[in-house]
């Protein structure tokens, strides 16, 4: 009894204790906003919720991924503004629409590709190498690009800006629709693909996973620029909603850091090798309720920031706690 007590303690603590405790203050704040808030419980405030979320979960599938893999990407946001950027120039100028998606998804590509070549071939550790990219991505966009200028304005009567920030179906926006496919990609990616046994295995542990002969550069290129392109997708969604691609998401906004709360708090351990789609779910229906109920209740964004700063540190140390490094796992520089 004792031994099955202790395996089973064991488990929790190796994984699915932090992702019960989540779901469990989910719900909590669920039932205190309902009876608190007035028009929180509503079928309309849900429909909020999800196409406000839709951005960070598109976000937090590119990050999980790579964070799974044991790396880390700075250049997540930098990426989606350089995306959304690109697109609407070209839509601006008159482009078509299949046409400006088209060179996006290339130039996304070579971003993703630049980051995983740094990281894998040149051996530049993630962290160092992403926060580069992301400096260069920004300061050439906004200097060379848009001559200093920090907010691009979206043709909002174009069919595409139009279909991005419109419905797919009656009651299926298609920022919920293409969070929905994002997690569908993310789910095939991770658990019935080559590269995300790899992927998982990079992340357990890089040395062994190198030794055994898989293929771990290549699939770092895979990883890179998956989160390039989620990146990209997101970018489309939020500059739709919005009607402008604003720099200051970059220079001044605390996007990357919901998105990496997101991701820990989810369950997905920051040494990587272990999550998926589920624990993404997890993680922004926390953030995301708890988002829309401190601006229901008017709560300054600055408190709200302060309140996140303090969830992602606890967030942090548990994780720490929950999924120790140790000899066998831990690398130098892994990130």
């Amino acid at each position: 009894m004792a031994e099955t007590i202790a395996k089973t303690m064991s488990g929790l603590r190796g994984g699915r204790l932090l992702e019960i405790i989540v779901i469990a203050v989910t719900a909590v704040l669920i039932a205190v906003f309902s009876a608190t808030v007035d028009g929180f419980a509503t079928a309309g405030n849900l429909r909020v919720i999800l196409s406000n979320s839709a951005s960070l979960v598109i976000l937090s599938c590119g990050m999980a991924v790579v964070i799974i893999s044991r790396g880390l990407d700075l250049s997540l946001i930098a990426a989606m503004i350089a995306g959304a950027t690109t697109f609407s120039i070209l839509i601006a100028a008159g482009q078509p629409a299949p046409l400006a998606l088209l060179v996006t998804i290339l130039v996304m590509a070579v971003i993703g590709l630049a980051n995983a070549w740094l990281i894998a071939y040149v051996e530049i550790p993630a962290l160092l190498a992403t926060l580069a990219s992301a400096m260069f991505i920004t300061g050439l966009f906004r200097f060379a690009i848009l001559r200093g200028e920090f907010l691009l304005l979206l043709p909002k009567s174009n069919p595409a800006v139009v279909f991005l920030s419109g419905h797919i179906l009656p009651g299926l926006s298609t920022p919920v629709f293409l969070m929905i496919a994002a997690l569908a990609v993310t789910w095939v990616l991770l658990r019935h693909a080559a590269a995300g046994r790899t992927i998982h295995a990079m992340g357990d542990n890089f040395q062994a996973a190198r030794l055994t002969g898989l293929p771990v550069r290549t699939t770092t290129l895979v990883v890179y620029v998956f989160a390039a392109l989620c990146a990209l997708l997101a970018g489309l969604v939020m500059s739709a909603a919005s009607g402008t691609v604003d720099f200051r998401t970059v220079t001044n906004g605390t996007l990357l850091f919901d998105v990496i709360l997101v991701v820990v708090l989810g369950g997905i351990p920051l040494r990587g090798g272990r999550g998926g789609v589920r624990n993404i779910v997890i993680g922004v229906a926390l953030i995301a309720i708890l988002r829309n109920g401190m601006t229901l209740l008017n709560v300054t964004t600055q408190m709200q920031d302060v309140l996140k700063g303090l969830v992602l540190i606890t967030a942090i140390v548990a994780d720490n706690y929950l999924n120790p490094r140790d000899t066998e796992t831990d690398t130098i520089g892994d990130l």
